[in-house]
């Protein structure tokens, strides 16, 4: 079972750098230059914050390079899943981040399939340095979902309507066992969501139903040892739930009168769901 498990690794790696050589054939090198460029801001402020959390929370280099297969959602694993709906959301958000600083100078299609090209590669240099840390190792779920992230920004980016009906957002509280503020480790803190906006439907657009959303979230708690004083025992949760949409709300009517602040909370809202604010009921509880 070993040689098959190690086969399948080296068989994902063989296709990841297989399908990474291809794409390369679709990119006009002029046009990277120019996105580097463009976007140079997000891409460099990106590339050092992976490598100062690399080195300080994340352990690189203290390993000989090693593969680590996580599994996924079991209550078996390191985190019950949570740090691959992590990974999916870190690469979105990087992804948005840099398709933003693109969508500045240039058309829709050049952002998303730029911000894609950055995002991958930024999310394969965590991972391939991932591979030597005694912590963590090269794990193809990682990139399965961090692909699945940039995905997902690119579909936003590249047709409209897609960002005007789905987002994926993080809502994040503090767990007792973590002792402080770490949204990227305290995975007992964490629910993330994928948010239905009424107002992206055109039959609902005009309707008091554009103010509303529907969510499909999960969370999964107790799976560190820091956990175990609070948590007495690992719990995950499949749940549905609905939220006021705070953009039409709010910052649509009010653009004006709020401005650049009220622009930033309407960008923020669209990522960060606060803790409370929404209507939750239990799909599935395991633990």
């Amino acid at each position: 079972m070993q040689c098959i498990a190690a086969l399948h690794r080296h068989l994902f790696v063989l296709v990841l750098f297989w399908s990474q050589s291809a794409f390369a054939e679709f990119i006009n090198w002029e046009d990277t230059k120019k996105s580097l460029f463009d976007a140079k801001y997000e891409i460099g402020a990106a590339a050092g914050g992976i490598t100062y959390l690399g080195v300080k929370e994340w352990n690189w280099g203290s390993a000989s390079f090693k593969f680590n297969n996580e599994g996924w959602f079991g209550m078996d694993t390191g985190s019950g899943g949570v740090d691959k709906l992590g990974h999916m959301y870190s690469s979105y958000l990087m992804a948005e981040a840099i398709s933003h600083g693109l969508s500045r100078h240039n058309d829709p299609e050049f952002a998303a399939t730029y911000s894609a090209l950055w995002a991958t590669s930024l999310m394969l240099y965590v991972e391939v340095f991932d591979g030597y840390s005694a912590d963590h190792g090269f794990s193809y779920e990682d990139v399965i979902l961090n692909s699945t992230g940039v995905a997902f920004s690119y579909l936003r980016t590249r047709y409209p309507r897609v960002r005007e009906l789905l987002d994926y957002r993080l809502d994040y509280q503090p767990s007792e066992g973590m002792q402080g503020f770490h949204p990227v480790t305290d995975y007992s803190g964490m629910r993330y969501l994928l948010v239905l906006k009424a107002a992206g439907v055109p039959a609902l657009r005009d309707t008091p139903l554009k103010y509303l959303e529907f969510n499909l979230g999960y969370s999964a708690r107790g799976f560190k040892a820091s956990d175990a004083p609070y948590i007495p025992q690992r719990n995950s949760e499949l749940f549905v739930g609905v939220s006021f949409n705070l953009n039409e709300l709010l910052f649509k009517p009010f653009a004006d009168q709020l401005g650049r602040a009220g622009k930033f909370a309407s960008t923020v809202t669209r990522y960060y769901q606060p803790r409370g604010s929404y209507i939750k009921t239990t799909v599935d509880k395991r633990g």
